[in-house]
């Protein structure tokens, strides 16, 4: 039933001329205007919907249906939020200088038709939206009625890592049964985390999982194996069994975690939400309250709305108050967390409107379908692998394909088919190189570019392809950092570490180029273990490894055990003389070796209480990982590490990196685990990246969402990929899922049916029946009709991951995949899409290789590869192809070239000249080319090896003492350093000499807990940004470093309700020669084109938060050349004209902005450079004296 008071004043077309916006599009109008009344409205991707509900407001406001503060919307991310909220605001604000009156009494409505743009008139205070995130305002809702419910006023809101780590803690000293359970422990933590975060989602106690799990078994094991065999068992039938037990065992571990946070007087997310729903189905009062306050509800990404999200809006909102729900069933990829693409088709169900005899009815249901970001082509494609899901519309909701802008292009959907995945990284990355110059030649600008990958397992080719091809990449997301080799080093020593049952980690760093242990040495090293192992078990399961390594015994081979532990065998290294049972011993190279890498884990396992930023950079330098990265060209060489430390960096509560605690290092491995698992939503993808157009991006499909880019790239569309075919069944053996018939969305899962009158039925049915069971037409078991559920899934992300793409979209596949002898299938997109090209041709076929091009067996199967192992890590491995015909005659091999240039020479050629040159001499040569060495000849790797040693011989010469000698500029400098060099060039040229660590200081931890808590409110370091409630970072400050003033301040300034275009963005551009980088704190946008991310005609407003002292003078001219550096990359990075970008230092402990004006531009900041180098010209050498 509409509650309309009076007829509308003004359409929203009118309001859209008046306030200089684009008219709004027939289905846009008729959201906008629609009743106050319950409302879904169904928006597919790119279809405007932040400027509709932004729109709505303005239209209702307007028309004097409601005020300003009568409004709230919520959504998932705290960008998100604020863009809404700066939209809803901005235009209120516009409203109100357009000279419209804005009515609070329209006892005396004037008809529509009489409205007249010109004739609107002013009245002032309009007043603001609330725009918050669904977590914020749960948080608020708990935080003024939890004491009705039996919260405490002071429980304190604890984030994702400080819940890891107290999972971690509880189940390091847990005393109950976990026979069951035979996980590692960062699994078992992940698990602990998994359930506990269903549970809460969906309002189900873990007690009520054990019970429901117990009554499964008990009905399971009540009967007869068979309908001829009452006693009996299988494999499948125990190992079902085993599963299930091992969920109960999980669903106590999760109480005993829910009594220990309450025993410590804290709740995470999980409980925050669960609390939340609690209050407003219990205490009818607030949700009289709350709709009383906001007359008007807007719910964004509602896709991605939990069950337990769901009962707590629908408890305060849900009897045909004017709630408007938005979201796109087809984006709906969060299913890991809760969400499902069920929920949102229950929207009109649950928030029924009242009609007017007072029944209820189901919520009008409306779409927005015109897509304003992809061109013709790319569209065409969504729609066609996104068809399928139109069918399956569920509660009779009609799904609509997405239609093009007035102002689409053509675009390009191009499909290949490669005869192997080799070829197909490789052809991916030579298209995007020529797409991307086609672009720049075509628009005058650089385009942005992605590779989108359904699993993390892809990245490493790519990688290669692009490191061949000299392209620069970043790699975005956890779970795809953790495929990069260096963080894999990093992460495998954190393991061994941590967890000394993590023997495969073990197995890398052992086989690895630093310590190149032969495989004979590992023969023998697993031979000691698995005698300990032995020895463990008939010694009992209260003995340790010290124990065991006192007192061997032989055993048979039959005895040996498999659960043996390469990390103990380490660390209890028996003597060069032990010789194992099968007679092999330890080389004299190897235990050597070994047992320097024992000193080594040693010594970094009694550091594991540091914080984790500095365990991990102690671990980076004993490993020799920085020196292995510096050494690479390229000014991003150390772009994945510092990534990765940043992860680290977001996981670490403030808090405890304030004031010099540790973080539990098994909390930090499971969550990684957790991002490795799932290769989806741990990630830090979203708010905080922007595209970039100096590299290419590559990312996971699940990390894509919410982000576009000019060109994207998606290969791997094979079965068994691109859709995966890794069924995900709650019964199966991993740990932490939540039984489906319990959660809250159960009437869109599939289930399974336990009804049978035998036990192996009974099993069978949780999986897949045998060929038997379907001749005689059982129906679909349960493992088949997740398949199918599971296929939808991958639709929608292919849907996701199809409109990632502004102009370019390549999808491709390839027949042969790695070294598998049996050809890949077409993934079903890719079919569908080829059917799309010969019947329209809004597909183009580009390289298609028939099954009888591509060969009978895969090239790199058939193949057979040698190299000798262990190899020269300078030199990199020598690596042959084998003779298929004689593999055995090494000289009919033929050499693969190698992948990098050999460093043997060059490092024994600079360390003959340390130990046996004249100092004086030696740094002589050094510094200038020779006949023999021309420096046209030089790599950047002898270039900067040279240097160093420079230094070592300016200290030994007492050079270095005296700072008198000229030191040659690095090829790279932060934009602090080029400050430094023209403030004080010569106490720069003695920090290069004889650089020296600086100090810690209070003033620096409380730059660094301030920039967290800024940088926390807009989500950019949030590692799930759609669970951090608005004052979760309160709880993560010292104290005693002051940061309350500096916070009050910043919240009442105008930088608190600003949504920054971008936040802790990285930059680097060349000057004279010499790379600067920096990080600028936040960039501001007004104006422009919201359809262009970056453009040139917006005005951009760079932005330093400072907490020290306010300079003047000459000080603040010379610290303004940092914020020059940043306009200059900013300007070069996205093609933004000098002119249309300003910065500021903002001082917030004083309060003070400091705009500076007439920034240097490249010629000046070059001239710097020369006169506090002395370098004549770019190129000529810049030293310091």
């Amino acid at each position: 039933m509409s509650t309309w008071t009076h007829a509308p004043r003004y359409t929203p077309e009118q309001l859209a001329q008046v306030l200089g916006g684009n008219p709004p599009t027939p289905e846009q109008s008729e959201v906008i205007s629609s009743a106050l009344e319950p409302m879904l409205v169904i928006a597919g991707a790119g279809s405007g919907k932040t400027a509709t509900m932004a729109d709505r407001v303005v239209w209702l406001v307007a028309n004097g249906y409601v005020q300003p503060d009568e409004v709230l919307g919520v959504t998932f991310t705290r960008k998100a939020a604020g863009e809404l909220a700066e939209r809803i605001n901005g235009k209120l604000e516009k409203l109100a200088e357009a000279g419209l009156e804005i009515p609070r009494d329209a006892a005396e409505p004037t008809p529509e038709q009489d409205a007249d743009p010109d004739d609107l008139l002013l009245e002032d205070g309009p007043g603001r939206a609330s725009v918050s995130t669904y977590h914020s305002y749960a948080n608020t809702l708990v935080r003024d009625h939890g004491m009705r419910i039996g919260i405490e006023p002071d429980a304190e809101l604890i984030g994702e890592a400080q819940a890891y780590q107290l999972a971690a803690r509880l189940a390091r000293s847990y005393e109950g049964d976990l026979s069951f359970l035979t996980s590692s422990f960062s699994t078992l933590v992940s698990g602990i985390m998994r359930l506990a975060g269903d549970c809460a989602e969906h309002l189900v106690a873990p007690e009520q999982v054990r019970e429901h799990l117990d009554r499964i078994v008990e009905h399971g094991l009540s009967l007869p194996y068979t309908e001829k065999k009452v006693e009996g068992t299988s494999k499948e039938v125990d190992a079902l069994i085993s599963s299930l037990r091992a969920r109960a065992a999980m669903a106590d571990l999760v109480a005993a975690f829910q009594q220990a946070k309450a025993e410590a007087g804290v709740m995470d997310y999980g409980d925050l939400v669960r609390h939340a729903a609690d209050i407003a189905q219990r205490i009818p009062a607030v949700g009289a309250a709350e709709r009383s306050r906001f007359k008007v509800v807007l719910l964004d990404e509602f896709q991605d709305t939990s069950h337990a999200q769901m009962v707590l809006f629908r408890g305060l909102y849900g009897n045909g108050h004017p709630v408007t729900a938005v979201g796109d069933p087809n984006q709906s990829i969060y299913g890991f967390r809760g969400a499902s693409a069920g929920q949102l088709f229950s929207m009109p169900t649950q928030f029924p409107r009242l009609t007017s005899d007072g029944e209820r009815a189901p919520a009008a249901v409306r779409h927005l379908t015109v897509a304003w970001r992809n061109s013709l082509n790319v569209l065409q494609a969504a729609n066609t692998v996104a068809a399928p899901l139109r069918q399956t519309g569920q509660e009779g909701i009609e799904l609509k394909p997405l239609g093009p802008s007035p102002f689409a292009v053509d675009g390009e959907v191009r499909l290949d088919w490669y005869p192997d995945s080799v070829t197909e990284a490789r052809a991916v990355v030579a298209s995007l190189q020529a797409a991307g110059r086609a672009h720049l030649a075509e628009q005058g600008t650089p385009a942005t570019r992605a590779i989108l990958c359904r699993q993390g397992s892809q990245f490493p080719a790519l990688m290669d392809a692009l490191d061949d091809a000299g392209v620069p990449y970043e790699v975005l997301g956890l779970s795809g950092l953790l495929a990069v080799p260096e963080v894999a080093d990093l992460v495998s020593v954190l393991q061994v570490i941590a967890d000394p049952t993590r023997s495969d980690h073990l197995l890398r760093i052992l086989t690895g180029p630093r310590w190149r242990i032969g495989p004979a040495d590992l023969t023998v090293l697993a031979e000691r273990a698995r005698e300990m192992t032995r020895r463990q078990t008939r010694n009992g399961p209260n003995s340790t490894a010290a124990d065991t390594a006192v007192d061997l015994q032989d055993t048979s081979p039959e005895e040996e055990a498999e659960s043996a532990s390469l990390i103990e065998a380490l660390d209890f290294l028996p003597g060069p003389e032990w010789t194992g049972r099968s007679g092999r011993t330890l080389s004299a190279e190897g235990h050597s070796r070994l047992t320097h890498l024992r000193r080594e884990l040693r010594m970094l396992s009694t550091q594991t209480s540091l914080d984790l930023v500095t365990l991990i950079r102690l671990v980076e330098r004993t490993i020799g990982l920085d020196v292995e990265v510096a050494a690479r060209p390229g000014a991003a060489a150390r772009r994945h590490l510092d990534a990765f430390l940043d992860a680290a960096d977001d996981f670490s509560p403030a808090q405890e990196a304030a004031a010099g605690h540790g973080t539990d290092l098994a909390a930090f491995l499971s969550w990684l685990e957790s991002a490795e698992e799932h290769e989806k939503g741990l990630s830090l993808v979203g708010s905080g990246v922007v595209p970039r157009t100096d590299a290419v991006q590559l990312l996971t499909a699940h990390a894509s969402k919410g982000l576009e880019w000019d060109l994207v790239a998606v290969p791997g569309l094979v079965v068994g990929q691109f859709p995966s075919s890794t069924v995900d069944l709650w019964t199966g053996p991993s740990s932490g899922h939540l039984p489906w018939d319990l959660r809250g969305d159960r009437e869109s899962l599939p289930q399974w049916d336990r009804d049978w009158s035998t036990r192996r039925d009974w099993a069978d049915a949780a999986k897949s029946w045998t060929l038997k069971h379907q001749k005689e037409g059982y129906p679909d078991a349960y493992r088949d009709l997740v398949a199918a559920h599971q296929l939808s899934e991958e639709r929608r992300l292919a849907y996701v991951a199809f409109t990632r793409a502004r102009t370019l979209l390549l999808l491709s596949g390839s027949h042969w995949r790695g070294e598998n002898s049996k050809p890949t299938q077409r993934s079903a997109f890719l079919d569908e899409l080829h059917e799309l090209a010969q019947t329209t041709g809004a597909a183009t076929l580009g390289v298609w290789t028939e099954p009888e091009d591509a060969g009978e067996t895969n090239p790199f199967a058939k193949r057979s590869t040698a190299a000798i192992w262990p190899f020269d890590p300078l030199n990199g491995p020598e690596v042959v192809v084998l003779d298929p015909e004689h593999p055995e005659d090494l000289t009919l091999a033929t050499p693969v070239p190698p992948r990098s240039r050999p460093r043997r020479a060059a490092v024994e050629t600079a360390a003959a000249w340390v130990s046996t040159a004249d100092p004086l001499d030696a740094a002589s040569s050094l510094a200038a080319p020779s006949a023999d060495r021309p420096d046209d000849g030089r790599s950047p790797q002898e270039a900067e090896l040279a240097r160093q040693v420079g230094w070592v011989l300016d200290r030994s010469t007492g050079v270095g003492q005296e700072d008198t000698g000229a030191v040659e500029l690095p090829s790279h400098l932060s934009a602090s350093a080029y400050v430094d060099l023209a403030g004080d060039p010569a106490a720069l040229a003695r920090q290069l000499r004889r650089p020296m660590p600086r100090p810690p200081a209070q003033a620096a931890r409380r730059g660094t807990a301030f920039h967290a808590w800024v940088e926390d409110r807009f989500g950019a370091t949030a590692m799930l940004d759609f669970e951090d409630p608005q004052d979760a970072a309160d709880h993560w400050v010292d104290d005693s470093l002051d940061l309350a003033p500096m916070k009050d301040w910043f919240l009442g300034s105008r930088w608190a309700d600003r949504v920054p275009a971008a936040v802790e963005a990285a930059v680097e551009t060349t000057v004279g020669g010499i790379t600067l980088r920096g990080r600028i704190d936040a960039v501001y946008r007004t104006g422009g084109d919201p359809k262009v991310p970056f453009d040139p005609e917006a005005q951009w407003e760079l932005v330093d938060w400072k907490t020290g002292a306010v300079p003047s003078g000459q000080t603040l001219e010379i610290r303004g050349l940092q914020l020059a550096v940043y306009r200059l990359a900013w300007s070069r990075l996205h093609g933004i004209p000098l002119e249309n970008i300003s910065a500021s230092f903002v001082y917030v402990a004083h309060g003070t902005e400091k705009t500076v004006h007439h920034l240097a531009g490249e010629e000046a900041l070059e001239q710097i450079l020369r006169q506090a180098t002395g370098q004549e010209t770019e190129g000529s050498p810049a030293r310091l004296h």
